[in-house]
């Protein structure tokens, strides 16, 4: 099969956070015409405590009823596929991942085609401003890098 047949992988970076799921919006929307399959990652770290996990925003969805992080990981994921793919949910591929989210996502970029994640402004001024994961992220991605700013 030639290149130009294949479909390439567009990695949508997600967290539950509403600037997540407008990345996620708007990779369902574009992916498709870039010919380009979406894989939904969530980056977690197991921390000391279950209230301290850290990375892709992990409890940032509401998710600190459940101990494990790995189960939160697949929460969120589920839910949000969920929400943005309705019935087509069961077609989009998911992967959680334990590790450091800018160095997780920065690997994971070497394979994919396209990187697509939220901005997590907060206030008028913030919202012009990356945040420190997406702006890490598209200084050192393998692949081009898509942030959205969730909708006010």
């Amino acid at each position: 099969m030639s290149r130009s047949s294949e479909r390439g992988v567009a990695l949508v970076a997600f967290d539950g956070s509403p600037s997540s799921m407008a990345a996620l919006a708007w990779g369902a929307e574009n992916a498709p015409l870039l010919n380009l399959v979406i894989e939904v990652i969530n980056v977690w770290e197991y921390a000391e405590s279950p209230l301290d996990v850290a990375g892709v925003g992990l409890g940032s969805a509401g998710y600190v009823g459940e101990s494990d992080p790995q189960i939160w990981s697949a929460e969120i994921l589920r839910d949000g596929v969920a929400s943005v793919f309705g019935a087509d949910a069961g077609a989009i591929k998911t992967t959680s991942v334990e590790g450091g989210t800018v160095r997780t996502l920065v690997e994971l970029s070497k394979g994919a085609d396209l990187l697509i994640m939220g901005s997590r402004g907060q206030g008028k001024f913030a919202d012009l401003l990356l945040g420190s994961i997406s702006a890490s992220c598209s200084a050192k991605s393998k692949c081009p890098v898509v942030i959205v700013h969730a909708s006010t």
